[in-house]
């Protein structure tokens, strides 16, 4: 599948979807599984699990799911394969037949090994700086922000700053008791719009009005979409 200029636009047009740097020629798109929201900004033609109002500047693979009003810089990569520490050998030629065999191997019997660990999970409003590394299966907790460079082995609490390599805490943004109730509040659920009144330093004004919006405003419903399903509607 490709995309180009024209189609980037019907994206805009339906779904809010936008591109950096802005998609000029047809590029084979990358992503084609991911799961996104309306309001997203990708890398040209290769598109993220984002949630809404979030953007990348980086496109990496192995992720489940990216939550709302996320920030994510350039350069951020997820592990490659793992391999096998305690065996007589690292290398895959052990447990890949293909590999194996490519290289001369009559080897018959593959020992199973999973080099692939579970996917990385993303919460909302978090924010990760460019050439992160993460590993296989950290979950990024909301409202977190993760240092430029740093090396995530753990995963991350709500809140919490981190850096380094391995990435470790460094500060939480707030106290427990006001992370409990942004936690609480789930203010991502709602519209950027909902906020336009509202001064963004000061944090019990946000919670005041965000305690204020059920019932007055609907959320935003979590309608998620591959790249196809967005084309297919889009034109």
């Amino acid at each position: 599948m490709q995309i180009d200029g024209a189609l980037a636009q019907a994206l805009w047009h339906s779904h809010r979807i936008t591109f950096h740097p802005r998609l000029r020629d047809p590029v084979t798109v990358i992503g084609q599984d991911a799961r996104f929201e309306r309001f997203s900004q990708h890398v040209p033609g290769a598109f993220m699990p984002l949630g809404a109002y979030s953007y990348s500047r980086s496109h990496f693979g192995h992720v489940a799911r990216i939550g709302r009003y996320c920030s994510i810089g350039a350069g951020v990569r997820v592990m490659g394969d793992s391999h096998p520490t305690d065996w007589a050998s690292t290398s895959p030629v052990f447990y890949r037949r293909k590999r194996a065999q490519q290289w001369g191997s009559a080897r018959t019997g593959f020992p199973e090994f999973r080099a692939l660990g579970p996917p990385v999970e993303i919460g909302d409003d978090v924010w990760i700086g460019d050439d992160v590394l993460l590993a296989h299966g950290v979950r990024l907790g909301t409202g977190c922000i993760v240092a430029a460079r740093s090396v995530v082995t753990r995963d991350v609490p709500p809140y919490a700053i981190v850096g380094g390599t391995p990435a470790r805490t460094l500060r939480s943004r707030f106290s427990d008791a006001l992370i409990e109730r942004l936690l609480a509040s789930r203010w991502w659920d709602w519209p950027v719009a909902a906020w336009d009144a509202t001064d963004p330093r000061d944090v019990q004004a946000l919670l005041d009005h965000a305690a204020s919006l059920p019932g007055t405003l609907a959320p935003l419903p979590e309608t998620r979409f591959t790249i196809t399903e967005a084309l297919r509607a889009a034109t």
